[in-house]
């Protein structure tokens, strides 16, 4: 246990399934780039997604469907296209339960609210106006965002050696295994919390500090986890 003053955190948060609600509308957004840059297909191969950045899931969806990865960065654009017509209204998604309470407790204990996302900033920027949640709470130039990054790795890697410059010591807050793996290989510690496509069971068999299952009831601890480390 550290004694005496509280360490200053990074908090870097995912957004799908962390932050905001899923919905299988990525999917179809997915599929909607794929033929965009393909042409119609007649079946769609379905890569699996959760805890991929964007630009990962785009090489994937291209490449299980007879395209290539030299076509990412047209599919890339598309993707963001597609997601700004359907996140022009809001209500799409939805704020999960307690995420508010928590960002604003963080914030107010002195740490840092950052996203650590697969989504590309304008695609993260969408999602959260589309839940209402404001995107005041976050520290945008200590985010990543994964629309140019193939990798969950390479973009949880970053994160650590910004922080490591800054003096602020980085925790992941997701809801997938994929989150906490990176997490685990980037020496960053990770928190779990059961509101997306993983239950608690399956978070706690993850490298983790804490699994909670939502922030309505689980946020108190986790600050009390990060004013105890």
């Amino acid at each position: 246990m550290t004694t005496g003053a509280i360490r200053r955190r990074l908090v870097l948060w995912d957004v799908d399934g962390t932050l905001v609600s899923n919905d299988e509308s990525d999917e179809r957004l997915f599929v909607a780039t794929t033929e965009s840059v393909l042409g119609p297909l007649p079946h769609i191969v379905h890569p699996y997604r959760h805890g991929k950045t964007d630009r990962q899931q785009v090489i994937e969806y291209l490449k299980a469907n007879g395209g290539s990865s030299a076509q990412a960065d047209e599919g890339s654009r598309l993707l963001v296209e597609h997601s700004r017509v359907h996140f022009a209204e809001p209500g799409e998604r939805v704020t999960l339960p307690g995420v508010r309470a928590t960002l604003e407790a963080l914030a107010a204990a002195g740490h840092v609210n950052a996203m650590l996302t697969g989504n590309s900033e304008v695609r993260a920027r969408l999602k959260l106006r589309s839940a209402g949640l404001s995107s005041e709470h976050f520290d945008w130039a200590s985010s990543f965002f994964g629309g140019a990054v193939a990798s969950r790795l390479d973009l949880t890697r970053a994160a650590s050696e910004y922080a490591a410059g800054r003096g602020l010591v980085p925790v992941v807050i997701g809801d997938t295994a994929a989150d906490s793996h990176a997490a685990e290989i980037a020496g960053i510690e990770f928190i779990g919390v059961a509101t997306g496509v993983y239950d608690a069971s399956e978070l706690r068999a993850t490298p983790n500090v804490l699994v909670v299952d939502d922030l309505d009831v689980g946020g108190r601890s986790v600050l009390d986890l990060l004013a105890t480390r």
